[in-house]
Protein backbone atom coordinates (compact mmCIF):
# COMPACT_ATOMS: atom_id res chain seq x y z
CA UNK A 1 0.00 0.00 0.00
CA UNK A 2 1.20 3.73 -1.19
CA UNK A 3 0.21 6.88 -1.16
CA UNK A 4 0.86 9.18 -4.04
CA UNK A 5 -0.50 12.71 -5.12
CA UNK A 6 -3.22 12.22 -7.60
CA UNK A 7 -2.36 12.25 -11.08
CA UNK A 8 -5.06 12.56 -14.04
CA UNK A 9 -4.43 8.90 -14.60
CA UNK A 10 -6.16 8.20 -11.64
CA UNK A 11 -9.13 10.39 -12.64
CA UNK A 12 -11.31 7.84 -13.80
CA UNK A 13 -10.74 5.24 -10.76
CA UNK A 14 -11.43 7.63 -8.02
CA UNK A 15 -14.62 8.81 -9.51
CA UNK A 16 -15.61 5.52 -9.44
CA UNK A 17 -14.94 5.54 -6.38
CA UNK A 18 -16.53 8.20 -4.55
CA UNK A 19 -19.60 7.81 -6.64
CA UNK A 20 -19.77 3.95 -4.66
CA UNK A 21 -18.48 5.06 -1.35
CA UNK A 22 -20.97 7.80 -1.27
CA UNK A 23 -23.91 5.40 -2.64
CA UNK A 24 -23.12 3.16 0.23
CA UNK A 25 -22.62 5.16 2.91
CA UNK A 26 -24.91 8.27 2.72
CA UNK A 27 -28.13 6.34 2.65
CA UNK A 28 -30.08 8.48 4.42
CA UNK A 29 -29.43 11.28 1.86
CA UNK A 30 -31.46 11.53 -1.82
CA UNK A 31 -28.03 9.20 -3.07
CA UNK A 32 -30.18 9.31 -7.07
CA UNK A 33 -28.74 12.36 -7.48
CA UNK A 34 -25.29 11.35 -7.09
CA UNK A 35 -22.85 10.90 -10.05
CA UNK A 36 -19.77 9.96 -11.77
CA UNK A 37 -19.24 13.90 -12.51
CA UNK A 38 -19.55 15.20 -8.96
CA UNK A 39 -16.17 14.02 -8.02
CA UNK A 40 -14.72 17.10 -10.58
CA UNK A 41 -17.09 19.37 -9.52
CA UNK A 42 -16.44 18.74 -5.87
CA UNK A 43 -12.68 18.55 -5.57
CA UNK A 44 -12.17 21.31 -7.65
CA UNK A 45 -9.06 23.38 -6.69
CA UNK A 46 -7.71 20.67 -3.79
CA UNK A 47 -4.79 19.00 -3.50
CA UNK A 48 -5.35 15.46 -3.29
CA UNK A 49 -3.70 11.78 -2.31
CA UNK A 50 -5.01 8.50 -3.25
CA UNK A 51 -3.92 5.35 -1.67
CA UNK A 52 -3.06 2.37 -4.34
CA UNK A 53 -2.86 -1.08 -2.59
CA UNK A 54 -2.01 -3.50 -5.51
CA UNK A 55 -2.21 -1.11 -8.50
CA UNK A 56 -5.81 -0.32 -7.58
CA UNK A 57 -7.02 3.24 -6.45
CA UNK A 58 -8.87 2.66 -2.81
CA UNK A 59 -9.04 5.85 -1.34
CA UNK A 60 -7.86 9.14 -1.53
CA UNK A 61 -8.26 12.35 0.54
CA UNK A 62 -8.68 15.80 -0.83
CA UNK A 63 -7.88 19.25 1.48
CA UNK A 64 -8.80 22.75 0.28
CA UNK A 65 -4.82 23.88 2.05
CA UNK A 66 -5.71 27.75 2.36
CA UNK A 67 -8.63 26.84 4.83
CA UNK A 68 -6.28 23.09 6.11
CA UNK A 69 -9.53 21.84 5.41
CA UNK A 70 -10.81 18.34 4.57
CA UNK A 71 -13.23 18.45 2.35
CA UNK A 72 -13.06 14.82 0.97
CA UNK A 73 -11.88 11.09 2.79
CA UNK A 74 -13.19 8.29 1.13
CA UNK A 75 -12.29 4.41 1.51
CA UNK A 76 -13.46 2.41 -0.91
CA UNK A 77 -16.74 0.31 0.66
CA UNK A 78 -14.69 -3.08 0.32
CA UNK A 79 -11.33 -1.82 2.05
CA UNK A 80 -12.97 -0.44 5.21
CA UNK A 81 -11.20 -0.79 8.24
CA UNK A 82 -8.35 -1.61 6.07
CA UNK A 83 -6.32 1.41 7.85
CA UNK A 84 -6.46 3.06 4.82
CA UNK A 85 -8.30 6.04 5.71
CA UNK A 86 -6.10 6.44 8.74
CA UNK A 87 -3.09 6.57 6.84
CA UNK A 88 -4.28 9.20 4.72
CA UNK A 89 -5.50 10.95 7.85
CA UNK A 90 -2.06 10.84 9.08
CA UNK A 91 -0.16 12.25 5.87
CA UNK A 92 -3.21 15.47 6.28
CA UNK A 93 -1.38 15.54 10.02
CA UNK A 94 2.27 15.18 8.52
CA UNK A 95 1.43 18.26 6.16
CA UNK A 96 -0.61 20.77 8.05
CA UNK A 97 -0.38 21.82 11.52
CA UNK A 98 -4.39 21.94 12.19
CA UNK A 99 -6.84 20.60 10.74
CA UNK A 100 -10.84 21.21 10.38
CA UNK A 101 -13.53 19.15 8.62
CA UNK A 102 -17.21 18.55 8.54
CA UNK A 103 -18.89 15.35 9.18
CA UNK A 104 -22.83 14.67 8.59
CA UNK A 105 -24.08 13.80 12.40
CA UNK A 106 -26.15 10.74 10.80
CA UNK A 107 -22.78 9.35 9.88
CA UNK A 108 -21.41 7.81 13.24
CA UNK A 109 -18.66 5.49 11.91
CA UNK A 110 -16.91 8.50 10.65
CA UNK A 111 -17.57 10.77 13.49
CA UNK A 112 -16.06 7.86 15.66
CA UNK A 113 -13.54 7.42 13.30
CA UNK A 114 -12.35 11.01 13.07
CA UNK A 115 -12.87 11.30 17.49
CA UNK A 116 -10.53 8.42 18.03
CA UNK A 117 -7.54 10.22 15.88
CA UNK A 118 -8.06 13.30 18.13
CA UNK A 119 -10.86 15.61 16.43
CA UNK A 120 -12.74 17.33 18.55
CA UNK A 121 -16.23 18.59 17.75
CA UNK A 122 -16.57 22.36 17.54
CA UNK A 123 -19.25 22.63 16.36
CA UNK A 124 -22.74 20.76 15.89
CA UNK A 125 -24.85 22.50 12.78
CA UNK A 126 -28.40 21.36 13.06
CA UNK A 127 -29.84 21.18 8.99
CA UNK A 128 -32.53 17.86 8.66
CA UNK A 129 -30.26 15.06 6.78
CA UNK A 130 -27.22 17.13 5.97
CA UNK A 131 -26.75 18.49 9.95
CA UNK A 132 -23.16 18.07 10.79
CA UNK A 133 -20.08 18.65 13.01
CA UNK A 134 -17.36 20.90 12.49
CA UNK A 135 -14.17 18.87 14.13
CA UNK A 136 -10.92 20.02 14.47
CA UNK A 137 -7.72 18.81 14.94
CA UNK A 138 -4.49 20.24 16.55
CA UNK A 139 -0.66 19.11 16.35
Amino acid sequence: MEIKKFQFHHLNAVKKLYLESRLATFTWLRTGEFDLSDFERDTDGESIWVVIDSSEVVGFISIWAPENFIHHLFVSPHNLRGGMGLKLLDLAKQKYPNLSLKCLSQNGNATDFYLSQGFTIAETVENGAESYHLMKWKS
